[in-house]
């Protein structure tokens, strides 16, 4: 039984409120940074299954992040409780689609069996489509093919519509006259693997939703009320799918902020909330402004800062939270030098202050800028933990053992039968697996139909011959036992590993005992974690394992999570959206770094504006500018130049602590000029 509907209002700010109650209809609600837009849905969640608005499977909220989406589900059992909150939709745009086609995949050629094709995946697919290119230039980069294809995808074009798709860089140009073909071909090799990546996992619902109005007209009937959260980081692909879904109801309800949107280099488009009354001439539209995150001190600096930017909505987020102390502005002569100052900073606040560890977070432009920095704080003995590093079901020993159960799985996977095939080594080289492909593609079969022809036929050389044997046997007698399941999951897949020897491969793999201890390690996290899955889910199965695996990364991230609890945090301003920290050290305030030397050139420095106003947001009781006069840059020692974007914060705001004798110092910290402003985008009045 929930609580009265007028509860969940309590406690609320008058923004806050008005976007909870307002029920019906689009609603854009325009949330700056740190404003408490995760209350405002999780509460309008509640508030409409207490006003007996819709039963829980009616409501489908959508976030971007599994962390995100779990955090969202926690609290609004707190407001409901645990069953209902149960019933609700609340997920990643991909998980929703993946619930999607895994029923009705059937419906537009795939089997409901399909697998999806991680990062790693694809790239050997479109390393393969480029080698029997007959135009193949080594040099291609399947890394390269993927970001493009990626981004026509998210901007819902075919392998026919390319021409028309954006070119945008010399070295993309290149890749131009080919990519076509080899979007068309890629998209061919995933479907005889009866395989999706990522993208398609959005595409495909959208396809399915436009060929099939049926099951769209069911979606639209479950689904009485839709909420999206961060919508300022959708592409085109997830607007048009929101757009479908909510038909004529239209009780759509996004939250975002303009000002943090920072994923354009991966598709997503700032025009779907800036243009949010174009598609929705009703739309009620409400800011949330108040700030319960920061000083007044930082977001008077960050206000001042994004100001400047004429593609966004007009807002001036404000605290009750104090002034607070001015920003450090820590000039020093390199990168040493810049992480060695950070070092005593540190450990001067601590002093001042007795915060923990765990209260500090070291924010940079590019991952490069970690390494002095991790060498510095080593030297010092302070306890930090870097993200962004490799995710864990991304190394090679992981992607192994992931592999043979997906072939297990699903027998057309061909990026994970490749991966498998002669792991551990069985004598299956290249020669092979070329007369492997051609059968497949004369005669149109899967790969492990390819090989058993091959056995057939005498076909196979004969140090080959013996490995082929092995591993058919082992994946025809480890496909039985999961079918059948002659045990658990967690069993089936131990004895699996073990029937490969693949303890024995790492032993003779690796450089060491240590390092081959490490990785089998691992691998028992693997088989452990298919164990505590079977333990949890209600009808546990080997597909819904890897489905849960391949969208469900945060396992990695959760052990950093663990370890920040005593240490300094290292990340990317990009890995840094949607956290905050008591006292936050931006990292290179340089142009060429923030922002990017990329950005001009492409025309995105407004983006690069918003990062720097993200990480400026990031800060809850104090911030701090480093700046380094040279850096090191190709192997070269070059000078630099503030960055542009410090200009813009008024000097009064600013305390500068120059740690550098260079002729230049007085110059580079001479008061900022000011600069006239843009016009600026004023929200379009409804009539």
């Amino acid at each position: 039984m929930s609580r009265p509907s007028a509860n969940f209002l309590a406690g609320l700010n008058p923004q806050q409120a008005q976007a909870v109650a307002c029920t019906e209809g689009p609603v854009l609600v325009l949330a700056g940074a740190g404003s408490g837009k995760t209350r405002v849905i999780t509460r309008r969640i509640a508030h409409i299954l207490g006003k007996g608005l819709a039963q829980p499977k009616e409501v489908l909220a959508v976030t971007f992040t599994n962390k995100a989406a779990s955090e969202m589900r926690e609290r609004v059992a707190e407001l409901i409780g645990r069953e209902r909150a149960e019933g609700v939709v609340l997920s990643t745009f991909h998980s929703f689609c993946l619930r999607v086609l895994r029923t009705h995949a059937d419906q537009i050629g795939y089997r409901r069996n399909f697998t999806i094709a991680g990062e790693s995946d694809a790239r050997l697919l479109l390393r393969r489509v480029t080698d029997e290119l007959r135009t193949h230039d080594a040099s291609y980069s399947p890394a390269l093919f993927q970001s493009a294809i990626s981004l026509r995808k998210n901007n819902c074009q075919g392998p026919e519509e390319v021409e028309a798709g954006p070119v945008r860089d010399a070295t993309e140009e290149k890749y131009a006259a080919s990519l076509a073909e080899v979007y068309e071909r890629y998209q061919s090799a995933l479907r005889a693997a009866n395989s999706l990546d990522f993208d398609d996992l959005l595409v495909q619902t959208l396809r399915l939703w436009r060929e099939h109005a049926r099951l769209l007209a069911g979606a639209r009937r479950q689904f009485k009320y839709v909420m999206v959260d961060e919508y300022q980081d959708t592409n085109r692909v997830q607007y048009e799918l929101l757009r479908l879904l909510t038909g004529e109801r239209r009780n759509l309800c996004v939250v975002g902020d303009d000002d943090q949107s920072i994923y354009g280099w991966r598709g997503a488009d700032i025009k779907n909330i800036l243009d949010f009354e174009r598609d929705f001439p009703e739309a009620t539209i409400i800011t949330l402004d108040q700030n319960y995150r920061s000083t007044e001190t930082i977001l008077r600096a960050a206000n001042s800062v994004i100001a400047n930017n004429s593609a966004r909505r007009e807002k001036k987020l404000w605290s009750e939270l104090g002034k607070g102390r001015a920003i450090d502005w820590i000039l020093t002569a390199d990168e040493e030098a810049e992480a060695a100052e950070a070092v005593k900073w540190i450990q001067h606040v601590r002093e001042k202050s007795g915060a923990p560890y765990q209260d500090f977070a070291l924010l940079y432009r590019s991952n490069i800028q970690s390494k002095p920095l991790e060498i510095a704080f080593r030297r010092a003995g302070i306890p930090y933990v870097v993200y962004g590093g490799q995710d864990f079901f991304e190394r090679a020993e992981v992607k192994d053992i992931i592999s043979y159960l997906k072939v297990l799985a699903n027998p057309a996977d061909e990026a994970a039968f490749l991966r498998v095939v002669n792991m551990p080594r069985r004598g299956i080289g290249d020669a092979t697996l070329h007369q492997v492909h051609d059968l497949c593609r004369e005669e149109h079969l899967p790969l492990g139909k390819a090989l058993l022809e091959l056995l057939k036929r005498g076909l196979a050389p004969p140090a080959a011959e013996k490995g082929i044997r092995e591993f058919l046997g082992v994946v025809a007698e480890f496909r039985k036992r999961f079918k059948e399941r002659q045990g658990t999951l967690q069993r089936i897949a131990t004895d699996l590993v073990l029937a490969i020897d693949y303890r024995g491969e790492l032993d003779r793999a690796c450089k060491n005992a240590a390092q081959a201890i490490n990785r089998w390690q691992n691998v028992e996290l693997v088989l452990n974690a298919l164990g505590e899955y079977e333990k949890t889910a209600k009808t546990p199965g080997l597909m819904e394992f890897l489905d849960e695996s391949h969208l469900n990364s945060d396992q990695d991230r959760k052990s950093k999570a663990e370890r920040r609890e005593s240490a300094v945090t290292l990340m990317t301003i990009h890995s840094a959206k949607g956290l905050e920290f008591p006292f936050v050290f931006l990292m290179g305030i340089e142009d060429g770094l923030l922002p990017h030397e990329t950005s001009l050139s492409e025309g995105t420095l407004e983006e690069e504006r918003r990062l720097f106003y993200v990480a400026l947001t990031r800060a809850r009781r104090h911030l701090t500018f480093f700046e380094a006069i040279s850096r090191v840059k190709h192997g070269k020692e070059r000078m630099t130049k503030t960055s542009r974007f410090v200009q813009e914060i008024p000097e009064e705001l600013l305390t500068q602590h120059a740690r550098a004798a260079r002729p230049m110092v007085e110059e580079r910290v001479a008061p900022p000029q000011p600069k006239p402003k843009p016009k600026r985008r004023a929200p379009r009045k409804r009539g």
